[in-house]
């Protein structure tokens, strides 16, 4: 099994890419880790993007362009990616999501 790689998204969040040789492939899974009442940084992808999110842990709120969705644990959403967009965690226990993003952008 190929060692996954772990990246620091902002001070209060991480993610771990779940497949190798990510840059080869038209999409990149990665575990997404929230620290409680953290957040990710405000994204903006580049036109064309799309992201898929599955919560596995925790309830978040997703800011996407203006609109809010506050999500709980086995809900998802899909979304522009090229429209502002950031997650929150709602709860004082870490929140775990699975996120897809298509096409592969670091």
């Amino acid at each position: 099994k190929a060692q996954s790689e772990v990246f620091i998204h902002s001070d209060r969040s991480s993610y771990e890419i779940l497949t190798s040789k990510v840059l080869a492939k038209r999409m990149m899974p990665i575990l997404l880790k929230i620290d409680p009442e953290g957040s990710t940084n405000r994204e903006e992808n580049p036109k064309g993007t799309e992201k898929f999110i599955f919560i596995l842990d925790g309830k978040v709120e997703v800011k996407v362009d203006g609109e809010t969705y506050q999500l709980g644990k086995n809900n998802s959403l899909y979304f522009d990616a090229s429209k502002p967009h950031k997650i929150v965690n709602l709860n004082k226990t870490p929140a775990k999501l699975i996120c897809v993003t298509t096409p592969v952008h670091l």
